[in-house]
Formats: structure tokens, sequence, C-alpha cells
């Protein structure tokens, strides 16, 4: 076993599946499988010997399934051990409230198993675990750098790191913003991948009536995207609603992009309209994708709306947050250490495509800030 690689820990009731997830990790020069369980019960027990960065998990098992194996871990591991889970299942298919019961007790990320043979589909599977497994445990690690450390006697002289000039922290700088960027929007606009679906509850939950239209633009596949409008719907206590192609944007209502697809905003005269984009571009894998999207709307209302990157892994959304800004836009990211991920804001703020950055538990009362400066 080595000390320089991404252990990881397989739990799944399959022997079959435990096999082929076992055979595609250790293919990958930088990772390795540490161990594998056929239940929640024996992965507890093997999770505190072995003690591995990500764990792959199923959810439908005997003695205790994925959900109550997921619950237990975040009550009772501290965030300085606490691995980064994959959830690999058939149960989080499309339609399917288990993908957001699972993201909404701790897991990271989810693949959904596929139909049929394992064996037809091992090169897309592989691709999708590798990125998402390198993404989580890079995350981790530099989010265990930035637990407290014991002190010593001698001073520790702190550098901050270098940041783009004008960039804002924290919700008490909010004003700043708006006083140096007076527009009023006709639009707020987010995007998110990994973390985002609960990233977004936290919003919901402290967002108040909007008087404009509110679009999500989350990575998710083809059928996920309706409950996850449905599941938003119930927190935020006002009707969320997957958007559908030709859909008139109205004020006041949050839609949430279709997975699977390109998004985009379009200009009818002094409508917004919502449109779907089947094609494929190189370099845009994810879908929708933020930054197709967030180009659209500058597109469609040039500065005026109010944008968001929240949690996601890669640099989804970093190239036109910069030219948003540039125009004029206001843009907010989520900070780091509320973020699953801080691939997509860390990369937006590195390329000075962000005005502010802001705790998650914070965001949804900066957005009501906003617009209560801007809207009147």
């Amino acid at each position: 076993m080595s000390s320089n690689k991404i252990k990881v820990m397989i739990i799944d009731d399959s022997v079959l599946i435990r096999k082929y997830v076992t055979t595609i990790i250790n293919s990958f020069s930088d990772m390795e499988v540490v161990t594998t369980a056929p239940n929640g019960k024996i992965g507890l027990q093997k999770f505190f010997f072995y003690h591995p960065d990500i764990i792959i998990l199923d959810i439908e098992m005997p003695e205790m399934n994925g959900l109550e194996f997921l619950k237990y871990i975040q009550a009772n591991c501290a965030p300085s051990v606490r691995p980064k889970i994959l959830v690999f299942s058939s149960l989080v298919g499309e339609g399917s409230t288990t993908t957001f019961e699972a993201l909404a007790n701790g897991a990271a990320e989810f693949i959904r198993k596929p139909d049929g043979k394992i064996s037809d589909h091992i090169t897309v599977i592989s691709n999708q675990m590798g990125i998402i497994i390198r993404e989580l445990y890079q995350t981790m690690i530099k989010n265990r750098e930035h637990l407290p450390v014991p002190t010593t006697d001698a001073p520790e002289v702190i550098v901050p790191p270098p940041t783009p000039d004008g960039l804002l922290f924290g919700l008490d700088n909010l004003p700043k913003v708006w006083e140096e960027k007076p527009i009023r929007p006709l639009l707020i606009a987010i995007g998110s991948s990994t973390g985002g679906p609960n990233a977004i509850r936290k919003i919901m939950s402290t967002l108040k009536p909007i008087p404009v239209p509110m679009v999500i633009a989350q990575h998710m596949p083809t059928g996920f995207t309706l409950e996850f409008a449905k599941n938003l719907t119930k927190i935020y206590n006002r009707p969320v609603i997957e958007a559908k192609d030709g859909d008139v944007l109205e004020n006041g209502t949050i839609y949430v992009c279709p997975g699977g697809c390109h998004s985009l905003i379009k200009s009818a005269g002094d409508k917004l309209v919502f449109k779907t984009d089947p094609m494929e571009y190189d370099g845009f894998f994810f879908k929708p994708s933020v930054d197709i999207f967030f180009k659209s709307i500058r597109e469609a209302v040039g500065n005026r709306v109010l944008g968001l990157i929240l949690s996601g892994m890669g640099r989804d959304g970093s190239i036109e947050s910069v030219r948003l800004r540039k125009d004029g836009a206001i843009m907010i990211a989520q900070d780091e250490k509320s973020s699953v991920v801080w691939g997509m804001p860390g990369n937006s703020i590195k390329n000075g495509g962000i005005d502010i950055v802001i705790e998650i538990s914070d965001i949804g009362e900066a957005i009501n800030r906003v617009i209560a400066a801007t809207c009147k």
C-alpha cells in the first residue's frame, strides 16, 4: 500500500461490482483500492481501520444501507478525518429522490450505475471516476491544510496569498460592490457543479421573494433536474420549475436548467426566453455548461445580471465570469471553506471574474441585499 496514492474504499453488496470498480481504480497510477466491504456495517468497521481518502458507496445494501452509512459518517466523524464519498448506485437514477437525500447527508458526488452489463460501460465509468476522485481528493487535501494547527512560542509570520485587484470578502463588504456597479439586474444566474445542490438549498432557505427571474445551471445528467426543482420548491416554499425550451422567463420565478444539454438565455424584445442547445462543443463536457450559459446571458442582457459561481469541479464559468465582471455585472463566488470542490469558484477568482467572495450561509442574504439595493 503506497502512501503516495489516493486510498479508495468500495462499499457494495455486489461481488461483481466490487471486482469491476477495483479494476478501474487500480488501473490509475495515482490511486489504489485499500479495502472493500459488502455493506455499510462492515464498511464502518473497515473505514476506521484503513482510513480511506475516498469511499465509493452503493445505496441499496443489507444490514446498513448507503444512506444510513452517510448519516453515521456525518454525525460521528470530524471534518479532519471525514472522507469524500462518491455514490455509485442504480437508485440515483432519473427522477429519484435518493440522489438528493444522499447529497443532503454528505455525499460529494454521484454516478448512476448503467443499465445492463457494467463491462459494456467500463470506459465511461472509468473516465468519470478518475476525474471526480482526483478533484475530490485535491479539495480534501486543501481543506485539511486550512485546519488549525497547534501554536508554538515563536510567532508565525503569515503572508496572505495574492488576490486579484479589487476582490472583496464577506457580506459586510457587499455595499462596495453595488456602489461601484449601480446596475439594475434583469436576471439572477447561478452556475454550480459538485457540491452545488446543497449550496443552492442553503441559498433557498434564506432567499426572499425576488422581483426578477433566477436561472440555475447545475451540472446534472438528463432526468435529475426535475426532481431537483421539486426538492428546492419544498425548501423555498414557492414554485421552482425545470425550464423548458421556449419558456418566457417570469419575474419572481426560479428555473433549473434541464440536465444533459446546454442552456441559453435569449432576448426577444422586452422578454427573456429560455432555450436548450443540443449541440456538442469541444472542451465543454459538463452540461449545462456555465460558460455557454453565461455567454448567452451576456449577449441577452449585457451587464444587467447578478451572477454567482458556487461549489464545483473544474473551470466551467471561469471564462465568461471574467467578461461579465469586466462589462459591469455583479459577480459573487462561494468561498473555499464552504465549497465541496473549489474548482469553479477558485478558477473564476484567479482569472479575475469575481467581485466578492462570500460564505455559502450568507449568499442567500447577499442576494436579498443586492436586489433590495438595486431593484428599487
